[in-house]
């Protein structure tokens, strides 16, 4: 039987949590169900005053033909009445791990872009078919519950909330609804390529069927599982709130006795919740990672440790979480004035419009901290480790100041060689522990 294209009295109840944001982004690679999303949220919008709708496509830069698919998508954004933007992931040679870099890349400069245009909000098109191959993934790795959970509706990274509205909306009926439309989608031959983990998932879907693994019941055990995930990180985030804090100088502090003797699995969800927040980076720590640090710090309480683009560090009876500093270095960005920008994935940066001309936004490093050391303008209260990882506006080798990080948190003393008036802002993404 033919799958049915989705109907808008069906779109208005899946894009309803979108009514929620003034701006929101669509992430739109040229695929039919990415396509389908664009269609039905372009009809959704068209009844109402907002939310603002922006197309975001990424260029990959992987194989022949790529931009000129970017740019189909754009003039299909355009006869929607969208507005469209094609960012091209800029990269050497990739040898290894090609689709977890990718999807890294993609995010970053999603996020990127939609915080240097003020856009909260970032939806995608992930649907059942994607969510069932995420769980049958995850279970031959022996993932735990969050890996089973596969994937959720709404989550928040780098200051963006992340929504999947489809994601109980089986794939063929995505590509029916595209069909109907004679959108010009395209599909990624890497998607059905057995080289890669997912495609030979999807080459098996006929003997997945034969054994009564249909995408509707694998995504029912995700959805289940994603309900016990729920109070679970109910607990952690009660368990956070009661025995950690995060600072504006982008680090977190728990206390370490209280986490050593929390159960097993609020304790991980913890350390977790706080990796993520500092580390920010684009995949969660793997379950056995976490299980191996929770056991050494059980064993030694006194040993740091590395994790997640964090160092993990015991102190006085508290565990500090920091940014790593790693030899590659933080990025090294221009901001002009009146930009807002997205830096190392922790922090949102803008510089005022009357600043007398662009500044480079790079990590204090050893470098800035004596600077400021020597003119007594960062507070003994904000660990080493933690400051050399801020943000700070520099103008060629002279550091100038660092932002204003709110809450009187950093407050950098002036010298003659620091600019006063420089107004440049920073705030750090920590969301809620």
């Amino acid at each position: 039987m033919r799958a049915k294209p989705l109907s808008q009295a069906e779109a208005e109840g899946l894009l309803a949590p979108l009514a929620r944001f003034s701006r929101v982004a669509l992430a739109v690679s040229g695929g039919p169900d990415s396509f389908a999303l664009m269609r039905l949220a372009a009809s959704w919008r068209a009844k109402r005053e907002a939310p603002a709708l922006f197309v975001l496509t990424v260029d990959h830069a992987l194989r022949e033909g790529s931009r000129e698919e970017a740019l189909m998508v754009g003039r299909a954004a355009e006869a929607a009445g969208l507005p469209h933007a094609v960012l091209t992931w800029t990269h050497g040679a990739v040898e290894a791990g090609l689709h977890a870099r990718a999807r890294a890349a993609r995010y970053d400069l999603m996020a990127a872009y939609c915080t240097a245009h003020d856009i909260p909000a970032l939806v995608t098109a992930h649907h059942l078919d994607d969510q069932a191959e995420t769980f049958l993934m995850r279970l031959k790795r022996g993932s735990g519950l969050d890996g089973l959970a596969a994937i959720p509706e709404e989550g928040c990274w780098a200051g963006l909330t992340l929504l999947r509205p489809l994601l109980d909306v089986p794939k063929e009926r995505l590509v029916a609804t595209a069909e109907k439309a004679k959108l010009p989608f395209i599909t990624d031959p890497s998607n059905d390529d057995a080289r890669f983990e997912r495609g030979r998932m999807r080459g098996a879907t006929d003997a997945l069927l034969n054994l009564g693994l249909t995408p509707d019941a694998v995504a029912l055990s995700a959805r289940r599982l994603r309900r016990a995930r729920a109070a679970l990180e109910a607990a952690a985030g009660e368990f956070l709130a009661r025995h950690g804090e995060t600072s504006a100088a982008g680090y977190a502090v728990v206390d370490l006795a209280a986490l050593l003797a929390a159960p097993e699995e609020i304790a991980l969800r913890g350390l977790a919740r706080l990796i993520a927040m500092v580390g920010a980076a684009a995949e969660p720590a793997r379950l056995a990672k976490l299980e191996t640090l929770l056991a050494a710090l059980k064993a030694d309480p006194d040993k740091a440790h590395t994790l997640g683009r964090c160092r993990l560090a015991p102190r006085d009876g508290r565990l500090l979480v920091f940014r790593e500093m790693r030899k590659e270095g933080l990025p090294e960005v221009e901001l002009r004035p009146g930009e807002r920008m997205l830096w190392d994935n922790r922090f949102r940066l803008e510089l005022g419009e009357g600043a007398s001309g662009p500044i480079i936004v790079r990590a204090l490093g050893e470098e800035g901290l004596r600077d400021l050391k020597c003119s007594e303008g960062l507070p003994a209260a904000v660990p080493r480790l933690a400051a050399r990882t801020l943000p700070a506006c520099w103008r060629g080798d002279t550091l100038i100041c660092l932002p204003d990080f709110g809450q009187h948190a950093l407050e950098s003393a002036p010298s003659s060689r620091h600019e006063r008036s420089l107004d440049c802002r920073a705030i750090f993404l920590r969301g809620a522990l």
